[in-house]
């Protein structure tokens, strides 16, 4: 159940955005990404998917124990039938939960909307600085335009095994619980700065058995690493921060280990 005043989905929203992508014929997948950008006044791919301020604040606010925290990215489908037009508003979706206990899934999950004009579509700098536990940025630049460079007819083929759980479909993304701390620690960050910003990316990598889907969804937090106006770091690297050395001055950090289920998380 949402919180009182809350703007996290209930539960039985979840549950419903998820059945639907379940349930969506796999020769239908391609057309889920497609929404018509009305500033270019033409259909583009989805790329990039966002948590504005106030929800991100409020996702920052609820966390309480640090020492158990997940985040937890669900795939979902608002639509039951495939719509004959490319529409508005995109029928697949993202959403980001704050898991805090084994038996809290899908429950105060935010809603991220569609940002048509983000960073991959836009051509901004592609050297931003990543943080604490993040990936390279330049890993987060490969997975993104392999997404953005896959032939529309194979455009499902990221969401579905490969491997031990041949032809499952992808549910969602579990981040660690190290990785979600660092996450947390950018989204105190980028809260603090004059442009507060949480992206999900979508990005296509390679199935391993541990990792059967390619499908990858990046988390991009902005301004979550401190540089000075020459784009170099103002904190010491010993904290592990910008392990990449990629530095610009943005400041941002790339998260792409989510675990994916299925398979179910092992046990400890």
């Amino acid at each position: 159940m949402a919180k009182k005043n809350s703007q996290t989905l209930p539960k039985e929203v979840t549950q419903k955005l998820a059945e639907n992508w379940q349930r969506c014929r796999q020769e239908n997948l391609p057309a889920l990404f497609y929404a018509y950008d009305e500033k270019e006044s033409q259909g583009e791919r989805i790329v990039t998917f966002r948590l504005d301020r106030d929800k991100l604040q409020e996702l920052y606010d609820d966390v309480t124990d640090q020492g158990s925290l997940q985040f937890i990215v669900h795939l979902g489908m608002t639509d039951e039938s495939i719509p004959e037009q490319i529409p508005d508003i995109p029928p697949f979706v993202l959403l980001l939960q704050a898991s805090e206990k084994k038996t809290d899934f899908q429950e105060n999950c935010f809603l991220l909307n569609w940002a048509p004009n983000g960073r991959f579509t836009t051509y901004e700098e592609s050297d931003p600085t990543s943080g604490e536990n993040a990936i390279p940025a330049a890993s987060a630049y490969l997975f993104v335009m392999s997404w953005m460079e896959t032939a529309e007819e194979d455009l499902a083929m990221p969401f579905t095994a490969g491997s031990h759980v041949l032809g499952k479909r992808v549910k969602n993304y579990r981040f660690s619980n190290a990785e979600s701390i660092s996450i947390y620690k950018d989204i105190k960050a980028t809260l603090k700065s004059d442009l507060p910003r949480l992206d999900i990316h979508m990005g296509n990598g390679l199935a391993v058995y541990d990792h059967p889907f390619s499908f990858r969804p990046v988390i991009e937090v902005r301004n979550a690493v401190n540089v000075d106006e020459n784009g170099s770091l103002v904190e010491p690297t010993t904290n592990g921060r910008s392990a990449t050395g990629l530095v610009n001055g943005y400041g941002d950090s790339f998260y792409d280990f989510g675990a994916p289920e299925p398979p179910p998380q092992p046990e400890g």
